[in-house]
């Protein structure tokens, strides 16, 4: 079996003439032989920077991200979240309002399964260092998360908890100085196999490659074994095809959050638009407009950054239409004023584009007014459940 493993490398560098992808079950060998102990660390850093170079394929990432998933103990398939969230882009300053569009879910019927990784790019500031300032539970076990979920809706996780190559991965990226393709692979992993998903990029192109992914996954067959000579590498895999739909869309600083400063394509891939001609596109407009200095804003909120979750916790218990919540920060109204804009824009954006993948609305504007609804109406005492229409 290892020389199997030798020939996925050798595959991948066999010079310019030579060397060519590895195919989706190579990729899936690839990344459950090294966490078997059949391939080394050596042989996988060799294999993700050959990648890396000529550009990872879609067939690739899936398979690199099934094969992170086959590491995942089976008791998270019970957690049953409606709403699987990755969030390891962080970001580089502001705060994380898609947070406070999760709770508004949670307290309307959905189980979010919020998921990162702080140690990763921890020059960025991550969800997970906001998540106790409002009550959202931090847990490492399904058990925990499954418990979180029914008495909450909503709890965060660090990846670490639930794939152990997680910490390898970062490790290679530490020691290489590289990104590789596992920054995109375990964002495509939903642990809890929650039937909508969201995605979030960055750079220009990530859209349809993120699309080809989720298509690609939501076709791999469920009970696929790995022969690794004369047993199963695993005996199976979790079922890929319970994600319904997937919501793919270029977030702030490649976090997965609407950015209300500009229009945003959402892209929608379900099972039955594995094509590109038959995947659904909504755009989001612009939900926040001449709103000048937020740029200064944004440098304040980054120095003063321990009284970060404070002022999140405070935005989520301010009342519709008050600024109190900011002025503790801010010396000027002026600027309470605007980041309050910029709150409640990014939430209402963010949960627009969750109704919209959901199948709750079907046009924005739908998906828009139901979102000022849900947020503005935040405390009510009672919220109706969400009735979903996933098809």
């Amino acid at each position: 079996m290892k020389q199997a493993y030798q020939a996925l490398i050798k595959a991948l560098g066999r010079g310019a003439k030579g060397a060519r992808e590895l195919t989706l079950n190579e990729s899936i060998l690839l990344i459950s032989g090294f966490h078997s102990g059949i391939g080394s660390k050596v042989q996988l850093a060799a294999a993700l920077m050959l990648m890396r170079v000529r550009g990872e394929s879609a067939s690739e990432i899936s398979g690199v991200a099934i094969g992170i998933k086959s590491t995942i103990e089976k008791q998270w398939a019970e957690v049953k979240p409606t709403i699987d969230w990755p969030c390891y882009a962080g970001k580089r300053e502001l705060l994380p309002w898609l947070l406070l569009a999760a709770k508004v879910l949670a307290a309307q019927g959905e189980r979010v399964l919020l998921h990162g990784d702080p140690k990763s790019l921890s020059h960025r500031k991550h969800i997970a260092a906001f998540v106790s300032a409002l009550d959202i539970p931090r847990v490492s076990t399904a058990i925990e998360a499954k418990s979180a979920l029914d008495s909450g809706g909503i709890c965060y996780v660090d990846a670490d908890c639930f794939s152990p190559l997680v910490a390898k991965f970062r490790h290679l990226h530490q020691e290489l100085g590289l990104r590789s393709l596992f920054q995109t692979a375990i964002r495509c992993t939903n642990p809890g196999n929650a039937p909508v998903s969201v995605r979030s990029y960055f750079h220009p192109g990530l859209d349809e490659l993120h699309a080809e992914i989720a298509a690609i996954m939501a076709a791999y067959p469920a009970d696929k074994i790995i022969d690794c000579g004369h047993s199963p590498l695993y005996e199976s895999i979790y079922e890929c095809r319970s994600l319904e739909r997937v919501g793919i869309f270029k977030g702030v600083q490649g976090e997965s959050e609407i950015n209300p400063r500009i229009t945003t394509e959402l892209t929608i891939v379900t099972n039955h638009s594995r094509d590109k001609k038959s995947r659904d596109k909504v755009s989001i407009p612009t939900l926040l407009e001449g709103v000048i200095g937020l740029n200064t804003l944004t440098s304040t909120i980054q120095l003063e950054s321990e009284q970060a979750p404070k002022l999140l916790a405070e935005v989520w218990l301010s009342k519709s239409g008050s600024d109190e919540a900011y002025r503790f920060m801010f010396h000027q109204q002026e600027s309470a004023e605007k980041l309050m804009q910029l709150a409640d824009a990014s939430v209402i954006g963010t949960l627009a584009m969750v109704y919209l993948l959901n199948g709750r609305s079907e046009h924005f504007s739908d998906a828009e007014a139901l979102a000022r609804t849900s947020w503005f109406g935040r405390h009510d005492v009672l919220s109706k459940p969400l009735v979903h229409r996933v098809c």
